[in-house]
């Protein structure tokens, strides 16, 4: 039963860890003439997790939660 019980609870956890990452996109623009940035380095704050825009500016980068800060 108590083996039920723990396998039950870390299921759980797995799965409400899991749900809480989201998955950010979008385009690094020049604010001069609105041109694509690439190469352009993007970071969740205060972690090591980050992503560089491709040739078009475009990147894509999985949030931890609602609170990350890209920078």
């Amino acid at each position: 039963m108590k083996k039920i019980l723990l396998a039950s609870f870390f299921l759980a956890l797995c799965f409400s860890s899991w749900a809480q990452e989201k998955t950010v996109t979008g385009k690094v623009t020049s604010t001069e003439d609105g041109s694509a940035l690439p190469g352009v380095n993007i970071v969740v704050k205060g972690t090591t997790q980050g992503t560089v825009s491709d040739i078009n500016g475009v990147y894509s980068i999985r949030v931890p939660n609602s609170e990350g800060t890209l920078i």
